[in-house]
């Protein structure tokens, strides 16, 4: 019968199975801990204008028929940049889509949101670039829609810095028509956030928002 093998722990003497099983451990949660990565964000609440709204137990937000959708605490010092991904599947608004930054559970409603986009749709290509405006502009398309998303990437949303963000939008009004936007967006105010809030111009949305933390 085969006699168990040891090795010296530093402290005891201890089997070499038990060690093998305790380094593949630590590897295991080593390489995890240090593999760049995106980790989903569980919002501590979420607050609508109106409709419903929850959140799931891994972070996924629902809403329906609702006016606003605001996520409280999803940005913090774990991570310094994040994405947000944002998928409507109705819409009743004809104002489009916007965002705001939000702290404290408030909305910032300054004049310290700037940014510039390019869209293209089936009848023109056409910029915009707007300097202190109140919210960030985060639709594809003007009309009531049938589907519509967006991915923004924010860095520094948390530090006391300027927060820059970078979207990419595609939505399809309910007359069959797709547009498609991509931008980018500074804050100019170096103000820490830890949520914030999308918003129709007018109407109500439904749909589902992911928010991820870039992992440092």
């Amino acid at each position: 019968m085969p006699k168990p093998m040891y090795v010296w722990s530093g402290s005891a003497w201890v089997s070499v199975a038990s060690e093998v099983e305790s380094l593949a451990t630590y590897a295991t949660q080593s390489y995890a801990d240090n593999t760049p990565a995106m980790r989903m964000i569980v919002p501590s609440s979420v607050a609508v204008g109106s409709g419903s709204g929850s959140v799931g137990t891994s972070g996924a937000v629902t809403f329906s028929g609702a006016s606003s959708v605001s996520l409280n605490d999803c940005f913090t010092s774990t991570y310094d940049n994040y994405r947000i991904v944002c998928h409507l599947t109705n819409t009743s608004t004809a104002d489009g889509l916007n965002l705001r930054l939000r702290v404290s559970s408030a909305d910032n409603t300054t004049s310290n949101y700037n940014g510039a986009r390019v869209e293209s749709n089936a009848s023109a290509s056409a910029n915009r670039y707007f300097v202190g405006s109140t919210s960030f502009d985060v639709n594809a398309t003007d009309d009531g829609g049938v589907a519509h998303g967006f991915v923004l990437d924010l860095q520094a949303p948390f530090a006391t810095n300027r927060t820059v963000g970078q979207i990419i939008s595609m939505g399809q009004d309910s007359g069959a028509n797709y547009s498609s936007r991509s931008g980018g967006y500074v804050f100019s105010a170096t103000t820490s956030f830890t949520g914030f809030t999308i918003f129709p111009g007018s109407g109500t949305i439904a749909g589902t928002i992911r928010v991820y933390g870039y992992k440092n």
